[in-house]
């Protein structure tokens, strides 16, 4: 069983790896159906790292979430530890804004989050305002979410300034239990 889940975890990797077009429509059929409301209620981590756009990698985190439902908003509390001993905190407020898309806001968030899902992907776009050096650089995030079971979430982020691509994040989500 265990080399069974791996061989799917790198197959799945590749496939989002290889992923430069995707579109949300391709993920409409494909089971289980992602609701970020349900999958990160409670307790999630991750594991991730920033590749640029040479191929090197940058930095490597790991990222431990918890995910609160208060009435109509959905609050998840993000502490990032980076590999060079950094911490950060990110709280996104998310709303639902119809059955299938979502806004979310964070202090770090230049306006708002546009989430959309289908199937089992969520399609989030948005600026993050990134720390650089000692300043503030605002990129362009095309980030994507593809749950592949109720325990497990691949997610590959595109940043972008400018037009000009500057790596992808990747982050393994893992729900604890």
């Amino acid at each position: 069983m265990k080399i069974s889940k791996r061989i799917i975890l790198f197959y799945s990797f590749l496939f989002l790896i290889g992923c430069s077009n995707m579109k949300l429509n391709d993920f409409a059929n494909n089971v289980p159906i992602f609701k970020i409301e349900e999958y990160f209620l409670g307790e999630t981590s991750a594991s991730g790292l920033f590749i640029d756009r040479f191929g090197k990698v940058k930095r490597q985190f790991t990222v431990n979430m918890e995910g609160i439902q208060d009435g109509d908003i959905f609050i998840l509390n993000e502490t990032f530890l980076y590999d060079d001993g950094e911490e950060e905190f990110r709280k996104w407020i998310i709303s639902k804004t119809s059955e299938t898309t979502y806004k979310g806001e964070s202090s770090d968030i230049k306006g708002f989050a546009i989430g959309e899902r289908s199937g089992n992907a969520v399609n989030w776009n948005y600026t993050l305002k990134l720390k650089y050096k000692d300043d503030i650089m605002n990129v362009k995030f095309d980030d994507w979410l593809i749950m592949q079971d109720e325990n497990r979430v691949f997610n590959k982020a595109t940043m972008k300034k400018f037009g000009i691509r500057l790596g992808d994040v990747y982050l393994f989500f893992t729900k604890k239990e």
